[in-house]
């Protein structure tokens, strides 16, 4: 079983993963001997959502919905005083659409939103560098398991 790393739980006596192929949380100890996948994921509102990477390039998901990032998607993230709007378009039609309460920490004399805290700033921080897509794009070794995982997604 290949997991990705709960954003949020960082701990290294015990997190949360995630095994992609079942789209299951699962609890980490740290005795337990786990293999993970590149990629991160949140429990939000009670969507599980997030990136992995595969060998077409990076993909993300919502619950059972998958979508590689190509050039036919959009991340929008909207701040307010006390909350944010995160916004996911794909294909010109708005798929995913979260109000949430902002996380916010001090720089300098300024309020800003906390892209190591929360997964929306940095998911739209990520996929504005460079090195995201390579970064989340396997190598040729790692493309077999890769096709079956996105094999038993789609299954």
């Amino acid at each position: 079983m290949k997991l990705i790393r709960n954003f949020r739980h960082r701990s290294i006596y015990h997190s949360m993963g995630l095994d992609f192929s079942t789209m299951t949380e699962v609890e980490i100890v740290r005795d337990k001997h786990a293999h993970y996948r590149r990629g991160y994921y949140i429990n939000c509102q009670g969507k599980l959502l997030g990136i992995v990477a595969t060998s077409r390039g990076p993909l993300f998901f919502c619950d059972g919905d998958t979508y590689l990032l190509q050039d036919n998607f959009k991340f929008q993230l909207l701040h307010h005083t006390e909350e944010n709007t995160f916004m996911f378009t794909w294909e010109g039609s708005i798929k995913l659409h979260i109000v949430y309460p902002r996380m916010l920490y001090k720089r300098g004399d300024v309020w800003v939103d906390d892209m190591v805290q929360d997964f929306f700033t940095w998911l739209v921080m990520a996929t504005k560098r460079k090195k995201f897509y390579s970064f989340y794009t396997l190598d040729e070794k790692e493309q077999e398991s890769d096709m079956k995982l996105l094999e038993a997604v789609h299954s």
